[in-house]
């Protein structure tokens, strides 16, 4: 049953990248692809509620999807992201999760569900665990690489390709894009967001690796 419930999911995927290649020719984005993005060329962030309105569907499954940037008007700088600050304080400035209130936060705006506070701290040590063996690597892993059964760069930092082909946060993989940003690297993986119309051309420079 597996099996064939895959096989329906993909083929309508699949599908639906040949509708894109038929509309916008081969370089048309593809739904979930990988590519390669600067972290710390990421000015500004749009969040679900933004691409919900353009789009009618929820980002998870905007992937791919090209629009007219001219309509996109709730852009946030990213610096001003309260999870981009903190990770920012913690890896760069040496202040602790509880230092920082950010167990606390967690803990009391449910961003976590139901949580216990124990279960939020693990959470926090996990990206310490991911910050560091990200800083030996030297790169972060794509999502293949965590998990070989993964479909393209599915659940990865979503990233949307806006006007004159600049690289916009979509609120998907916050921590992973903070790791990116205060390590410094050249290039971190992203899921592809939604595409201006005229930055499709952009994508062959975005995905290209140096991996």
């Amino acid at each position: 049953m597996r099996f064939i419930q895959q096989t329906i999911q993909r083929t309508s995927i699949y599908l639906r990248d040949l509708k894109n290649i038929l509309m916008y020719g081969w370089s048309a984005p593809r739904y979930k692809e990988r590519i390669w993005i600067d972290p710390n060329s990421i000015e500004f962030m749009i969040d679900r509620e933004e691409v919900k309105r353009i789009t009618g569907i929820h980002r998870n499954q905007a992937s791919g999807i090209v629009v007219d940037w001219d309509e996109v008007k709730n852009l946030k700088p990213i610096e001003d992201q309260y999870r981009i600050e903190y990770c920012k304080k913690h890896w760069e400035e040496g202040k602790s999760w509880e230092e920082l209130g950010v167990i606390d936060y967690m803990s009391k705006s449910k961003k976590y569900g139901d949580w216990p506070r124990e279960k939020i701290k693990a959470r926090f040590e996990m990206l310490d665990k991911a910050y560091n063996e990200t800083k030996k690597l030297g790169r972060l892993k794509t999502r293949k690489e965590m998990n070989p059964e993964n479909f393209r760069e599915e659940d990865g930092i979503l990233v949307h390709i806006a006007k004159d082909g600049k690289p916009v946060f979509g609120g998907n993989g916050f921590h992973r894009l903070a790791i990116g940003r205060v390590l410094k690297l050249d290039k971190i993986p992203a899921e592809i967001g939604i595409v201006d119309k005229n930055s499709i051309h952009y994508l062959k420079e975005y995905r290209k690796t140096k991996f």
